[in-house]
C-alpha cells in the first residue's frame, strides 16, 4: 500500500502540467523601453523578433523552481531558443523557474513552447498587431480583435501587460491563459478549455511600437 502511495504521488508530481500561462513578448515595445539592452542593440533587419512575438516562457501555475535538473538543450532546442526566445540566458531561468514544474523533459518543454508560440504567430492576431504598429490601440479593440482570430468566447481570456516611458504606454507582453495537455492540443483547443479571467490587473491599451 504504500509502494501504492508514492508511485501515485510521483505520477502526480511529474505529470504534464494541465493549466499554464504562455507568456509572449512584443520586443519592439520591450526595446523602446530598454534601448541599452544587449538584444536590443544586437538585432538587424532579419531579426524574427522585428516582426514576431517571442516566448517569453511557459509557466505552470502549480508551482515555480519544483526540482534541481542543469539545464542542457540539444542542438534543435538551442536553435529554437535562437529564433523564438530572446536568450539563452532567458531560456535558462525559464527552464529552472518554469520548466522544472512542467512535468516533461526539457526537449518536451521547449518544443511544446514553441510549437504554441509559433501558432500564435501565425494567427490572424499578428496581421492586426502588425497593421496597428506605432499606433495606440484600445484593450476593447484588443479584445474584439482576439476573438476574431481565437473564437468569440475567448476575448477575456488573455493579459495585456504595459510599459510607461517618457509619458507613451507601450503594451510590451501578452499572457495567455490555457487549460488542458499543451502536448497534446493546439493554442485554440487550449485557449477553448481556460475560463476568462476574472479580477486580473490589465492594461488598458498602449502602443505596439
Amino acid at each position: 500500500m504504500k509502494k501504492l502511495l508514492l508511485l501515485l504521488m510521483a505520477s502526480l508530481l511529474f505529470a504534464v502540467s494541465k493549466e499554464n500561462i504562455l507568456a509572449l513578448t512584443w520586443e519592439n515595445s520591450y526595446c523602446q523601453i530598454h534601448p541599452k539592452d544587449y538584444k536590443c542593440r544586437t538585432r538587424n533587419i532579419r531579426d524574427y523578433s522585428l516582426s514576431h512575438f517571442l516566448l517569453h516562457g511557459l509557466w505552470p501555475k502549480k508551482g515555480n523552481f519544483c526540482k534541481k535538473e542543469k539545464f542542457n538543450p540539444d542542438k534543435t532546442i538551442i536553435y529554437g531558443i535562437k529564433k523564438f526566445m530572446p536568450s539563452i540566458k532567458l531560456a535558462k531561468h525559464e527552464w529552472e523557474k518554469h520548466g522544472t514544474c512542467f512535468g516533461t523533459d526539457q526537449q518536451t518543454y521547449f518544443l511544446t513552447a514553441f510549437k504554441l508560440a509559433q501558432q500564435f504567430n501565425e494567427s490572424y492576431f499578428l496581421t492586426f498587431v502588425r497593421m496597428h504598429e506605432r499606433q495606440w490601440v484600445g484593450l476593447d479593440r484588443i479584445r474584439f480583435m482576439f476573438a476574431g482570430a481565437f473564437g468569440g468566447k475567448n476575448a477575456r481570456k488573455f493579459q495585456l501587460i504595459c510599459k510607461k516611458k517618457d509619458g507613451e504606454v507601450y503594451i510590451t507582453e501578452i499572457r495567455l491563459h490555457l487549460k488542458g495537455d499543451p502536448t497534446k492540443l493546439g493554442l485554440k483547443e487550449l485557449l477553448d478549455n481556460a475560463k476568462p479571467l476574472v479580477g486580473v490587473k490589465q492594461c488598458q491599451g498602449g502602443i505596439f511600437y
